[in-house]
């Protein structure tokens, strides 16, 4: 068998997930259940004997430097990405399809990925949940480890060969990470041991989580992302992107539904840097480079489609871009996937 894709199965968050992603914030620099924000998530309310999978969110564990949720039934139904989204590769789709056990281009309607402490050194955490077969998965696993072991907690079955590991979570939901993340994964949805989500409100990610969702409650984001900067993050970005020391932690969601809407928000320790920050970031999207930039990708519809602003200690950034440039900027993201995708690129956008 050849090769197959390094996407779910060894737990990395994919090339062109980062790459929308980029797309989508360099443009402006339905969807999951959401428990309510006064009360506990389901995996928060004590144990019990069945798992529940209705939040992906709850079920990731403590230790998490950055969060990344997609709702990826919401972004292939939407005029916006549904373009950029499809694997124009039939054969190429089909290969990672039995390389991964499941078609990534149409079965996995939500996924989490998430980046514990550990760094990129470790895999990464994923949550997947969809229309698949969990037996086609786990049979993928082992025909790319043939050695992997086959273990049982709480009654469901987990995967491992070295630092890969794969657990069934239901019959819709599987995840993947270190075996002992996958543990944690499985524990949260009986309902057992601490949570990404467990924070006291007004403090850590959890709490600006709950601020971007609050933001558009009539709606729930294609994608969610949360992000602690520390040192191992300012180290991998170096002078690339230089980042306030200041700076905490980012957030940002993702609307695509009449309007194309992207908010942000930076923590910062305080109401001078907030200022000072909002200052460079302004500087920084009316600057010819970034216009040109724009105009190259096709995205100079949203040139004028930014507000920056400081709020307290936080810098808050917002673009909205009318229906009216949908198509423009739904075939400039294409375009952007299809170059960076490239022809032989075996991570296309179906390797969720």
């Amino acid at each position: 068998m050849s090769q197959p894709p390094r996407d779910v199965i060894e737990a990395r968050p994919p090339k062109n997930l980062v790459v929308l992603m980029w797309a989508l914030a360099a443009a402006s620099c339905g969807a999951w259940q959401e428990p309510p924000l006064e009360s506990a998530s389901a995996a928060n309310r004590g144990p019990r004997d069945h798992a529940d999978d209705g939040d992906l969110a709850s079920l990731v564990p403590v230790g998490v430097e950055t969060l990344i949720e997609v709702d990826l039934a919401a972004l292939r139904k939407s005029p916006w990405t549904q373009e950029a989204l499809i694997d124009p590769d039939e054969k190429l789709r089909e290969r990672k399809a039995v390389a991964l056990g499941y078609d990534g281009t149409a079965d996995v309607d939500r996924i989490v990925y998430a980046v514990t402490s550990a760094g990129s050194a470790a895999p990464t955490v994923v949550i997947a949940q969809g229309r698949f077969q969990i037996a086609n998965v786990e049979a993928a696993f082992r025909d790319r480890w043939p050695g992997a072991a086959v273990d049982k907690w709480r009654g469901s079955t987990t995967l491992v060969s070295g630092e890969s590991a794969l657990g069934s979570v239901t019959a819709r939901t599987f995840c993947s990470g270190t075996l002992d993340e996958v543990h944690a994964v499985i524990d949260r949805a009986f309902g057992v041991g601490g949570g990404f989500l467990d924070d006291q409100p007004g403090a850590g990610q959890g709490a600006l989580r709950r601020e971007l969702l609050a933001l558009a409650r009539e709606t729930a984001p294609g994608v969610l992302a949360t992000v602690v900067i520390g040192e191992r993050l300012r180290a991998r970005v170096g002078d690339t992107l230089p980042l306030p020391r200041e700076l905490r932690q980012v957030g940002a969601r993702l609307d695509v539904g009449q309007t194309l809407d992207l908010q942000a928000v930076g923590m910062l320790d305080n109401r001078e840097a907030a200022a000072a920050m909002a200052r460079r970031v302004s500087v920084l999207l009316n600057a010819w480079r970034t216009r040109l930039a724009l105009g190259a990708l096709g995205l100079s519809a949203l040139v004028g489609a930014v507000q920056v602003s400081a709020d307290g200690a936080a810098v808050r950034v917002h673009a909205r871009v009318g229906a009216e440039h949908r198509a423009e900027i739904s075939a400039a993201l294409a375009a952007i996937m299809k170059a960076v995708r490239g022809p032989d690129d075996p991570r296309g956008s179906g390797s969720w």
